[in-house]
This record gives structure tokens, sequence and C-alpha cells, in this order.
């Protein structure tokens, strides 16, 4: 899984974080990017 594509280089990516999201009664982790800002992207 490749989810490092920072289009804003002026923020240092830290690490991708998993949150949990319950889909149809089912429970799916969703990758996320953190950034040292605080920010949070969803990878794509």
């Amino acid at each position: 899984m490749s989810c490092r594509n920072n289009n804003n280089n002026s923020v240092p990516f830290v690490k991708i974080v998993y949150t949990t999201v319950k889909v149809n009664g089912k429970i799916e982790l969703v990758p996320l990017e953190w950034y040292a800002d605080g920010s949070v992207k969803k990878c794509e």
C-alpha cells in the first residue's frame, strides 16, 4: 500500500494511522495519513 503522495510538501508526513469504521455491520480499518501539523488525510 502506497499512501505517501503528499501534495503539500511544506508539512512533513509523520505516519500512517488507522481508524475503525462500521460498514454494513462489519468493522473495517481505514488508513489515514497523519502530518506534523496535526492534520489527517484519507489514503487514496
